[in-house]
């Protein structure tokens, strides 16, 4: 959704079109492998989100999520509330610690993934306030939404564009939103920051990369057509229509930013005792 955002105005700037190759799978390593064992042009890049740095924490994979890619710019982070049951008594995060506290070892949580962030965020919550959160795995996410409306589920992580349309309905309440600043969609719910939690809170950011060989002429004329296209009316409207806010930054600042990523969810990860699959 991201660079069909943006593709239009990118490829102006670049005088060629942005042709866009969706590789899902295997959480990343599939689309990262394509991309890496590709023709090694100044003009391939490489698309990804958050988890592209965390996967060494829970996976074997055959490359170096930092030392083989080269930061060229950000595209931006997509945005996601905290939320609950419509039932439930908490509208706060700070009434839905006081909730799960006197229900210690009973309230469930919706885990859509080993160490993604509808994990971590919960099993946070854990550590710092000893609730006990148990988690549920869901292989679709959508049955664990489905659940969490109907009361089944306690607390979920939803993206803000699958969680709004219930929420306004009232099918679900909102209790934090999980972004940099309000969003306009639920300007009455506080950020994470704003409740004093600024700690637990998470960007979903959706970092643009391309080979380490890649020039440095060539990384800097594609981080300033991405700086412009972020700048571009259309292309601002179609990343709000996503839930996307725009992130300009520069190559170096996109490098420093995963990196402090990878160092503080990778801490989290192993303190959780979570271990790359298939190692003993």
């Amino acid at each position: 959704m991201a660079a069909r955002a943006i593709s239009d105005a990118v490829g102006r700037e670049l005088g060629r079109p942005w042709i866009i190759d969706s590789k899902p799978g295997a959480n990343g390593i599939i689309a990262a492998k394509v991309f890496l064992e590709g023709p090694g042009d100044d003009h391939t890049l490489y698309l990804t989100v958050l988890s592209h740095v965390l996967l060494p924490f829970v996976a074997k994979v055959p490359f170096d999520v930092v030392a083989d890619f080269q930061p060229v710019a950000m595209i931006g982070a997509s945005t996601f509330l905290l939320c609950v049951p419509a039932e439930s008594p908490a509208t706060t995060v700070a009434e839905f610690i006081s909730y799960a506290r006197s229900n210690p070892d009973k309230l469930c949580y919706l885990n859509s993934g080993n160490a993604t962030a509808t994990h971590l965020l919960p099993e946070m919550l854990n550590i710092r306030y000893g609730l006990g959160l148990v988690s549920a795995y869901y292989k679709m996410i959508a049955q664990g939404l489905r659940d969490l409306i109907a009361g089944r589920l306690d607390l979920g992580l939803i993206a803000t564009g699958a969680a709004l349309p219930h929420v306004q309905q009232g099918r679900l309440k909102a209790i934090a939103q999980v972004s940099r600043r309000r969003g306009d969609a639920v300007p009455g719910i506080a950020t994470l920051a704003e409740q004093g939690l600024p700690d637990l809170g998470f960007e979903a950011l959706l970092p643009l990369y391309g080979r380490r060989s890649m020039s440095t002429s060539t990384v800097s004329r594609i981080n300033g057509a991405v700086a412009i296209a972020l700048a571009d009316p259309t292309a601002r409207a179609r990343l709000a229509s996503a839930f996307i806010e725009p992130l300009p930054m520069q190559p170096a600042d996109v490098g420093a930013t995963m990196q402090r990523e990878h160092d503080r969810w990778g801490a989290i990860i192993r303190q959780l005792g979570i271990t790359p699959e298939g190692s003993s």
